[in-house]
Order: structure tokens, then C-alpha cells, then sequence
């Protein structure tokens, strides 16, 4: 496992890291094996949120006397400028959660625009209450997360309120790419969230054999080797859910002499863009923010049905996977909810259209 700086103070994370949100789909005899596993094989920092359903219970009671023994981040109120007494109310319910007294690293989470960005360093709300508790030690490092507009990012950033910046980056997904080195410049760390693109860049088809190469035994590996061969990425998340990914994953943590030299990185980049002519940029990434639907329609797992059918041609199987779905895309009333909930702001009511079109028998 290869080890990289994430704050100037020298603080050195997992290349590879735990995210927390899959943590839910799994109980908690499971989740404590996924937990310690990754501990075992060299992943010290863990990523999680109050908005991730059971996700803090799980690791604060997986971790025990480990706790010690890793890097523990977590975040609340998604894109919600609250107020520092109200910050402070919601941290010291999450340190219960995680049976902790500290986090080594709040996130100010969703900083997605300038607007949110302005309003949080306002007197008496969020950026006072994390200060406040930086100088307690309830909290020890600061840092935010975004999918805001580059330049706007950039400019938080320029900020120097920050040690850290979270993005959404990977094989698929470049567009942060120039904020992640304006980041290292800053000698900020920078963590890579949605490394498999919801799920879609590990995939086992042949379609995306592209990513096997080097030592990458799967798509998914091959997918991690890409952003792991990107020196301005400090970490990447990933969301576990059996040992076996766990393994995999942690494969991944020293493919970087693997793929430094070659050409690797350009060749994938490359191909993507015959992907692109299939699928749009904008593929839903799974983060399921958009939930709950008023209508109980699974966004998410509707457009993933679009997407394969799109890119693996198998239209006829998704159009029956659908069918045993029960073509719910066909409740979707356009209220938008969920597109204002949306951190890619898709166009949700328009793709969910244009999915039952597709779909549909």
C-alpha cells in the first residue's frame, strides 16, 4: 500500500481509502469483517457521513480499540449552511455513533456553490461551529467536498480555509482534473470520490477491457490503477461490501510503479471517448442523494438499467429487467425534488422520460 500526504502538517492516508456509504447494504457481523479487513491490509483512512443510514453505527462498532489506528473523516448537513450551535448538536450525536471523542477530519459537505460557500463563513454558522471545535480537538482537520463549478472551486480553494478538497474524479469523469493540481499546488490533499462511477467502471464486460492492464486483474482494479497512477490524487474512496472487494481493492494500493511510465493513463482517456458517443458524461453515479421519491420510483436503479442497455447493447435484457421492475419510470410526476437534491444536477425528469421511452414493452 503507497501512503501520501494529505495535509501539510505531513498526516500520510492510504492511497486506497474506506468509504462508508455501501456500509447500509450490509449487517453487522459483515460490516465488521469489511471494517477490519481493510485495517488489516493497510487502509487507514475511513470515509462516512451522517446521511450514509447506519454507516457511522457500523464502523464505531467495527473499529473497537482500532481506532487508534486509522484516520477517521466524517461530515453532515449535505449542501446546508446551518448554524454553528446546530453543527455542534449534530458532530456530538455523530461521535456517539462512531463510539469516538475526536475526527481526524471534518468535510464541510456539498460546498457546491459560491452562494453555499459565502453563507457558511457568515458569524454564527457552520464555519464558526467547526472552528470552535478545532480548538476543543473534537475536531482536528478541516476539509470540504464539491460538485460545484470548477473555477468556483478553485476559488475555494485559493480560500486557505482548507487541507483538503474531495471530488468527484475518475477513468471516466476528468473534469476536476485541473482543481486536483491546483490543490497539490496548494500542497492541499486531494481524496477522488466515485472512483467506479457508480458501479459502471467495474463492470466485468468486455466493453471496458481497456482498463485491464498492467498488474489490474478486473475492470474495477483497473479502474483504481488509473486514478492511483494520478500523483495529484492523494486518495481514492471506495465503497466496500465483502472482504473480497476489500482484497481487490487494497490491490490496488501499489499499482503506482505498475503504471508510472507508461502510457496507460492517455490510452484509457482515449478510449472513453467512444464510450462517450453511447452514454452521456453525466451518468448517474448511485450516490442515491435523490431518495426518497414521493412516487417510490429507484432512480438510480432505473438509469442503470438505461446505461448498460446503452453501452453493452443488451436493450431486449434490459428491457425485461425493467418490465420485472414494474416500469415505474412511468410515475415519475416532474416535481424535480430530486433534481434539487441532485450533486450532478442531472436533468433527472428528462433522463427518467427518456428511460421509459427506451425501456419500455
Amino acid at each position: 500500500m503507497e501512503y501520501r500526504q494529505l495535509t501539510k502538517s505531513g498526516l500520510k492516508v492510504s492511497c486506497i481509502s474506506f468509504g462508508g456509504m455501501r456500509l447500509p447494504e450490509i449487517n453487522e457481523e459483515e460490516a465488521f469483517k469489511v471494517v477490519n479487513k481493510a485495517i488489516d491490509l493497510g487502509i487507514n483512512f475511513f470515509e462516512t457521513a451522517s446521511g450514509y443510514g447506519d454507516s457511522e453505527l457500523k464502523i464505531g462498532k467495527a473499529l473497537g480499540k482500532r481506532r487508534k489506528d486509522i484516520f477517521l473523516s466524517s461530515k453532515n448537513a449535505y449542501n446546508d449552511p446551518i448554524t454553528a450551535d446546530d453543527l455542534k448538536r449534530q458532530i456530538e450525536e455523530q461521535l456517539k455513533r462512531l463510539k469516538t471523542d475526536y475526527l481526524d477530519f471534518y468535510q464541510m459537505w456539498g460546498t457546491d456553490s459560491m452562494d453555499v460557500f459565502v453563507k457558511m463563513l457568515e458569524p454564527g454558522y457552520k464555519y464558526e461551529g467547526v472552528k470552535d471545535l478545532m480548538k476543543q480537538g473534537v475536531i482536528r482537520h478541516l476539509g470540504m467536498t464539491s460538485h460545484g463549478k470548477p473555477k468556483d472551486v478553485e476559488i475555494m480553494l485559493e480560500s486557505g480555509l482548507f487541507e483538503s478538497v474531495t471530488l468527484y474524479y475518475n477513468a471516466y469523469q476528468q473534469q476536476y482534473a485541473e482543481v486536483a493540481a491546483l490543490a497539490k499546488k496548494l500542497n492541499m490533499g486531494v481524496v477522488a470520490m466515485g472512483p467506479l462511477n457508480g458501479g459502471f467502471l467495474g463492470e466485468e464486460t468486455g466493453k471496458l477491457s481497456f482498463l485491464k492492464r498492467g498488474k489490474a486483474k478486473t475492470n474495477a482494479q483497473g479502474a483504481l490503477r488509473f486514478i492511483v497512477g494520478n500523483k495529484n490524487i492523494t486518495t481514492s474512496i471506495v465503497g466496500f461490501k465483502t472482504e473480497q472487494d476489500v482484497i481487490d481493492g487494497a490491490a490496488a494500493g501499489d499499482f503506482y510503479e505498475d503504471i508510472a511510465g507508461t502510457s496507460d493513463m492517455a490510452f484509457i482517456s482515449e478510449a472513453f471517448k467512444e464510450i462517450e458517443k453511447k452514454i452521456p458524461k453525466s451518468i448517474c453515479s448511485a450516490c442515491d442523494y435523490c431518495k426518497p421519491c414521493k412516487e417510490g420510483i429507484n432512480i438510480s436503479h432505473i438509469f442503470k438499467i438505461m446505461n448498460d442497455a446503452k453501452v453493452y447493447d443488451t436493450l431486449e435484457f434490459a428491457r425485461e429487467r425493467y418490465k420485472q421492475y414494474g416500469q415505474k419510470g412511468a410515475l415519475c410526476s416532474k416535481c424535480g425534488a430530486c433534481m434539487e437534491k441532485c450533486p450532478q444536477k442531472l436533468d433527472i425528469i428528462k433522463d427518467m422520460a427518456e428511460a421509459h421511452e427506451l425501456l419500455k414493452s
